[in-house]
């Protein structure tokens, strides 16, 4: 069982490895350059894994951040929509 184990532990290091072939040298949406060899882009730069899709991404902290804010704005946008909705009032109409 203990080599069971190993082994998936070995074939799972095995496919992170080639996903890490598969990174960038930009950030994926400003396409500013990545330089593996910076310690503080390193630890600053996020990458998004898709392993179904074998798609790795790469984004700058700037990039990053604007996503973040998107994302925080279209869950507030929901949230209001579905609030209005149990509450029964109808969205305003644009003039």
């Amino acid at each position: 069982m203990a080599r069971k184990k190993a082994k998936s532990a070995e074939k799972e290091m095995k496919q992170k490895i080639t996903m890490f072939d598969k990174l960038g040298e930009q950030c994926a949406m400003c396409e500013k350059p990545f330089d593996k060899k910076s310690r503080e882009q390193v630890t600053t730069w996020n990458v998004v894994v898709r392993e179904k899709e074998k798609v790795v991404r790469l984004y700058c902290p700037q990039c990053w951040g604007d996503a973040i804010k998107i994302m925080e704005e279209i869950q507030d946008d929901l949230r209001i929509q579905s609030e209005r909705r149990q509450s029964g009032s109808k969205p305003s109409q644009p003039k």
